[in-house]
């Protein structure tokens, strides 16, 4: 199962859960599957370089972890800018600091970002 996939899996896991209680996942779990959703639809593939990473505790159903992530994003043709955001990352698909990666960037939002797979 690809990356694209877990995080298909993930919002599908986050949906299924408030669907059926009411409850379940948090609203920054939410959050996170909504952007994840977005950014698959109409995203820029763009490559970045993971400048930290800081676990938060928080795991979730499918066994990722969440982690506050730093990266500096290198957009085609412009200026390397900095961005810090929270992704859930998943022992099947690993990243660590000072690797290169693909992001898909929110078109209006440049800070709107999630990683999608190594660089």
């Amino acid at each position: 199962m690809g990356f694209m996939d877990k995080m298909k899996k993930a919002a599908e896991s986050a949906q299924a859960q408030t669907s059926k209680v009411g409850i379940g996942a948090s609203a920054d779990q939410m959050a996170l599957a909504n952007r994840a959703q977005k950014l698959m639809k109409s995203g820029v593939d763009t490559p970045a370089h993971i400048d930290s990473m800081t676990p938060t505790g928080k795991t979730d159903t499918p066994g990722g972890a969440e982690n506050v992530i730093e990266l500096t994003v290198k957009p085609a043709g412009g200026e390397s800018y900095a961005v810090s955001m929270n992704q859930y990352i998943y022992p099947s698909a690993p990243f660590s600091a000072g690797e290169d990666v693909t992001v898909k960037v929110d078109p209006d939002d440049p800070q709107a970002v999630m990683i999608w797979g190594k660089g």
